[in-house]
């Protein structure tokens, strides 16, 4: 019987879990705090708990909680993967880019094929101006997920800037290939295809944005 109980409450923490990220996955995040915080009235080191209270904190702009929270809960599950990955987004938006890199890369340490981390390594390692190493990251993301349309647009707008204006019209062309109305891919191949001197593939582009004007997304 001793060995039953620990056990039983264990199962009731995970269906408090289970309906709590229900919850939070379709949007009714109110109700979702509400479970994790009374998880954490019952069991304050409960990481699960923790780091999706974090979440929630770092999804309503309160980054500097959502820091707090998702570090203490890997200071109890080391090993959490996603947890890392969501303190990289939330020290990212703190500007503190070199640790939220770092978190990227405890969480594919974890568990590398992540396409998320990978993806997130790579706009900090571009806000970071370190764009080969971006375009690394995201090569790795489309190798895991080769329909990830935001990696295909952020490598074009990385390799736009490397200068590599044919590799970029490629990955702005994969885009377009996977989400036809994506209007940043219309504007930036129209551009890098200006510059190419592409002049009637260009206007068609930028035709396809339903906007005339020039500019970088």
């Amino acid at each position: 019987m001793a060995d039953f109980v620990p056990e039983q409450q264990n199962q009731t923490v995970q269906k408090a879990i289970d309906l709590a990220v229900q919850h939070h996955a379709a949007g009714r995040v109110v109700e979702a705090e509400r479970i994790y915080q009374e998880i954490l009235q019952a069991d304050p080191n409960q990481p699960v708990a923790l780091h999706f209270l974090g979440v929630i904190a770092h999804q309503v702009g309160k980054s500097d909680i959502a820091v707090d929270l998702i570090t203490k809960a890997l200071a109890i599950k080391p090993n959490y993967a996603i947890a890392h990955c969501n303190l990289g987004l939330a020290l990212h938006d703190l500007g503190a880019l070199d640790e939220a890199a770092a978190s990227y890369l405890k969480a594919l340490a974890i568990m590398p094929d992540y396409p998320e981390a990978h993806y997130n390594l790579g706009v900090t390692l571009y806000a970071l101006n370190k764009l080969d190493e971006a375009a690394t990251s995201y090569r790795n993301a489309l190798v895991l997920r080769p329909d990830f349309v935001d990696v295909h647009y952020n490598l074009g707008v990385t390799l736009q800037k490397m200068d590599k204006p044919d590799e970029a019209a490629a990955s702005y062309r994969k885009v377009l290939a996977i989400t036809p109305d994506y209007v940043g891919a219309h504007n930036n191949l129209g551009l890098v295809l200006h510059d190419l001197g592409a002049l009637d593939e260009a206007a068609a582009s930028w035709t396809g944005t339903g906007k005339m004007e020039i500019a970088f997304c």
